[in-house]
């Protein structure tokens, strides 16, 4: 039996900055659908409504997005680095931790992508930057993040990232923050309970004696 394509209706991919959880999918969903849409599919960067896309009003969705704290990926560029950014702040936070050359493999799973492809594209599309590269910062952004946010030891924190060893988790941090986890996390806690002047009361501040008295 043939198919009638006319009786397909047509679709449209919108590439979505900023849908990192479970939650922000609901409201991506919630957005769409208040704006008139049927939605087929939303996921980590991406919704699929029943659309085409010359049918769709995209100053008001671009607007309604934006409002709901979203950023509408429009362009090439932004849609594949929008998407390798999303893939790559999720696969870092799921347990348990990849290894650093499961990394480019996971993020190509997740966009559909061979991972030769993917790492091409990105490279031509981040002015020269590299996948690998790029993984590797945000692993140690990550890192740093725990170590000020939580109480999660140092090995405990280098094994949530999948580092295979202390001492490597250790070298690479030191190489990308230029002291070891133990002692950023030092200097990041003490920044924080040093007071503020700008925050010092009036009742704090001592009247000046005048001279003479």
């Amino acid at each position: 039996m043939s198919v009638d394509r006319c009786s397909i209706p047509p679709t449209t991919v919108l590439y979505i900055k900023h849908i990192v959880c479970a939650r922000c999918i609901r409201v991506v969903r919630q957005e769409l659908e208040q704006l008139g849409y049927q939605v087929l599919e939303v996921r980590l960067g991406a919704a699929t409504i029943a659309a085409a896309a010359e049918q769709i009003d995209w100053p008001r969705l671009r607007l309604a997005l934006t409002a709901a704290g979203f950023a509408l990926l429009e362009s090439v560029h932004q849609t594949l680095l929008g998407r390798v950014q999303t893939a790559v702040h999720q696969l870092l936070r799921q347990p348990p931790g990849l290894r650093h050359r499961a990394y480019p493999a996971a993020v190509a799973l997740e966009l559909g992508l061979p991972v030769a492809q993917l790492s091409a594209a990105y490279a031509r599309l981040a002015t020269g930057d590299t996948l690998a590269g790029y993984i590797v910062r945000q692993r140690q952004a990550y890192a740093q993040e725990l170590l000020v946010s939580s109480a999660l030891g140092v090995g405990l924190i280098a094994r949530k990232l999948g580092y295979s060893s202390l001492a490597h988790f250790s070298g690479q941090f030191r190489r990308a923050a230029q002291c070891s986890p133990s002692t950023y996390r030092k200097r990041q806690r003490l920044t924080e309970e040093q007071p503020n002047d700008a925050s010092l009361s009036a009742s704090d501040i001592k009247p000046a004696v005048p001279s003479g008295v």
